[in-house]
């Protein structure tokens, strides 16, 4: 199995590649805007980087808020039935976890989730739970898509995409973990 530097090679190679072949390319069609693309492009990059810092910073305050409230652990315990269900046989630090996992990515909080994720798949005795919650995890359930609402209002997007990617989110966890529990037994 590669290593992580590996990865980190492989993707440096293909980026490389890619940005050669730009650059070959506007040598030909556009050789003065070369380094206008750059600098705009960087511009762009910067700002839609501080924006998401912003948003992330904003929402792991957040959950730290609920965390000190204690919200999450009444979150927590109305996803419980639900964790129970879908993964048999764990711990309950591992099922406290698991909710507040979930409840911070059904509040489309992805990045505070991420750590509270990690740490449950940290605790998981069972393999199969632990693909179960990637899978989940990987569906990004969401009830109110923060990251995606913000991203999309910092690129000056103004249609209303809730409803549409509520029921995608639904529909694509369904389905994943109907597969998971089919496809495991084996």
């Amino acid at each position: 199995m590669p290593r992580p530097r590996q990865y980190n090679y492989c993707m440096n190679v293909v980026f490389s590649i890619i940005i050669t072949a730009c650059v070959c390319y506007m040598l030909f069609t556009s050789p003065g805007g070369i380094i206008n693309t750059f600098m705009d492009g960087g511009m762009a990059s910067l700002t839609f980087s501080v924006k998401l810092f912003v948003i992330y910073a904003v929402w792991m305050s957040v959950m730290k808020v609920l965390e000190k409230s204690g919200l999450d652990i009444w979150v927590a315990r109305l996803l419980n039935p639900i964790t129970k269900r879908l993964f048999k046989n764990e711990s309950e630090e591992c099922y406290k976890n698991i909710n507040l996992n979930l409840s911070a990515n059904l509040l489309g909080m992805g990045g505070a989730a991420t750590p509270l994720g990690i740490r449950a798949v940290e605790l998981m005795e069972n393999q199969k739970n632990k693909i179960m919650l990637v899978v989940i995890n990987a569906t990004s359930i969401q009830l109110i898509p923060t990251t995606i609402l913000s991203m999309r209002a910092a690129m000056g997007a103004t249609e209303d995409i809730m409803l549409p990617t509520l029921i995608v989110n639904i529909a694509s966890t369904v389905t994943a973990v109907a597969l998971v529990s089919l496809l495991v037994r084996k």
